[in-house]
């Protein structure tokens, strides 16, 4: 397996900042308040709870920032609770060591990766504050809310950079690209999510792929990199959330999001998704049998929690 990985979303300096604050309007010159912190907490759909903690299995780690800029991304995480709660989604499975959740400074680098050599899923402060800068000041001309475009990158990386541990700590066999890999896994949990929380956490991944894509450079280096190209991770995660269910996602179509000729072979290809998470990874989920509606209910409430 991989050590550090490269960033899945590079600093989207060439990408037009909203220049808003963290989930709407203007930014302000004072520094960021209470209300500020509360209002990046309901971005990411987080009620209020406890900040870091140690599960068992899995362990938070918030480290303090080490620039003011930053101070209020660690509170509205902290308190919204946002690794704790992709932590328990991963907690569902029946880990063979501790794995550790870590939001930290990294020099400057927007990035997140999954460390084998440490067992640990980092997020950088700088990745998310250049989410927030990506983010429209209000609303997107797709349609996209801030609170959406903050709130899907957010989960969407977590959920990635989990699949990575779940291939390294149950030794997953790969056949393919390990980020192909890694992003089938996170689009085939989040598509297990309540319909609401779902819809929105797709919006915003599939929008933020969109941003980048529009402004990524590719030259015969990117065919090389490890990472497929943001488009095609944008059509990827269309295609399957379509093939999950063509009524509920019919709007994916609608918007010529999807061409029809893939669309066509969309619901195979949720089923191939389904049938090797079935074979490879549920089986070493805690609730046993597993069907697919029990499935869902487990991943809903460990969202939620």
């Amino acid at each position: 397996m991989p050590g550090a990985i490269r960033p899945s979303f590079p600093p989207p300096a060439s990408v037009p900042g909203a220049g808003a604050g963290l989930c709407g309007g203007a930014r302000r010159r004072r520094p960021p308040g209470r209300g500020s912190v509360l209002a990046l907490a309901a971005c990411l759909l987080s009620p209020e709870g406890a900040g870091a903690s140690d599960g068992g299995q899995i362990r938070i780690v918030y480290d303090p920032p080490k620039t003011a800029a930053h101070r209020e991304i660690h509170d509205a995480m902290r308190q919204g609770r946002v690794l704790e709660r992709v932590g328990a989604i991963v907690g569902l499975v029946r880990l063979p060591t501790r794995l550790t959740y870590r939001l930290e400074d990294c020099a400057g680098e927007p990035n997140a990766w999954y460390a084998p050599e440490s067992r640990s899923v980092t997020v950088c402060y700088e990745l998310i504050a250049s989410i927030v800068r990506a983010a429209p000041r209000t609303q997107s001309a797709a349609g996209i809310t801030r609170e959406d475009a903050i709130r899907g990158p957010i989960v969407q990386i977590l959920l990635h950079e989990s699949s990575h541990a779940l291939f390294d700590l149950l030794d997953v066999p790969i056949l393919g690209r390990e980020e192909d890999a890694a992003d089938q896994v996170a689009s085939f949990i989040l598509l297990h999510l309540a319909p609401a929380d779902a819809r929105r956490v797709l919006a915003g991944s599939g929008a933020f792929f969109a941003t980048l894509g529009r402004h990524e450079i590719i030259d015969r280096s990117a065919f090389a990199d490890v990472h497929g190209l943001f488009w095609q991770r944008f059509y990827n995660l269309a295609c399957l959330a379509y093939g999950s269910d063509k009524r509920r996602y019919r709007v994916i179509l609608a918007a010529n999001d999807l061409p029809k000729e893939r669309a066509a072979g969309c619901e195979e290809e949720f089923s191939q998704a389904a049938f090797a998470f079935r074979k490879l990874i549920a089986p070493h989920l805690r609730m046993q049998p597993l069907d697919g509606e029990r499935l869902r209910r487990a991943f809903r409430a460990a969202f939620r929690s």
